[in-house]
């Protein structure tokens, strides 16, 4: 039941975007047309406004935006909703190294009594929450402008937007590795990966991985989660090796691994980083 909803949420939000493209589409093939007649036109036409076709394509632009800011909230209510699925099963064709179940808990808002646990002084968490809130808010704000503000205004709300999302503030670069670690485990969050399963003829297997492994560093970089491993394994050349830290049977031991795909499934699991 709980497959069949989120696969109906998909298709609807799939259906809405396919349905807005296409008028976008037109738009752009009518403004098309009145761009030719325009440049063809006689000398009684050519007292038109010069600056329609501008804001025509402007409000086109807008339009665009507006139809990501929609998508993105549908994105994050999706992705919210499968965060309550907690036995959801994950398959991605396109990576190995995904998780095979879903054991991943839903992601609270950080708050001062978690991040103190983590061992971040009271004074530089409450720093923190107050940028992330105002982020937040200006955001917010942000978006409401762009809905109520002419064609110019929008243009220089959208920019500030986006430069606001691309520095969003990382809770894991605030308070740095160690302590975020620490910050996971205490708000009750995953923040390890391990080995499911290994892939016959994979690098893996021919690196001597064995199931039940908990990938602790991926050269150097410490691992807290999938994506970290996706990431981690996109970068470098490829033919080059690198080291891999791992926890197995409780004893810590490293592996030489070729750059590139490793050939893994992996489950997310949550350790106690002081023990």
């Amino acid at each position: 039941m709980k497959a069949h909803l989120i696969t109906i949420i998909i298709a609807l939000l799939t259906g809405y975007i396919a349905g807005y493209m296409g008028g976008y589409m037109g738009s752009v093939s009518s403004l098309d047309k009145s761009s030719k007649s325009y440049t063809s036109s006689n000398s009684s036409k050519s007292r038109q406004n010069p600056f329609q076709l501008s804001t025509e394509t402007e409000d086109l632009e807008y339009q665009v935006e507006a139809l990501q800011y929609k998508t993105e909230k549908l994105q994050k209510q999706l992705s919210s909703l499968i965060d309550k699925q907690q036995n959801l099963q994950i398959n991605d064709q396109q990576s190995s190294e995904t998780p095979t179940k879903s054991r991943v808990k839903s992601h609270s808002s950080p708050n001062k009594k978690n991040l103190i646990a983590s061992g971040i002084t009271p004074d530089v968490a409450e720093d923190i929450l107050r940028r992330m809130s105002q982020q937040d808010f200006r955001r917010l704000e942000l978006q409401n402008l762009i809905q109520r503000s002419d064609s110019n205004a929008r243009r220089e709300y959208s920019k500030e937007l986006r430069e606001l999302n691309s520095n969003k503030i990382s809770l894991r670069s605030e308070m740095g590795e160690d302590a975020y670690d620490q910050y996971l485990f205490v708000s009750g969050q995953n923040n390890r990966v391990k080995v499911s399963s290994v892939m016959a003829g994979s690098p893996a297997e021919a690196s001597g991985f064995q199931s039940d492994d908990v990938i602790l560093y991926y050269d150097n970089q410490k691992i807290l989660s999938w994506p970290d491993i996706r990431a981690a394994t996109i970068e470098g050349e490829i033919g080059s090796y690198t080291n891999v830290e791992i926890l197995r049977d409780g004893q810590q031991m490293s592996l030489m691994v070729p750059r590139g795909t490793l050939g893994v499934q992996l489950d997310a699991l949550q350790i106690n980083p002081e023990q």
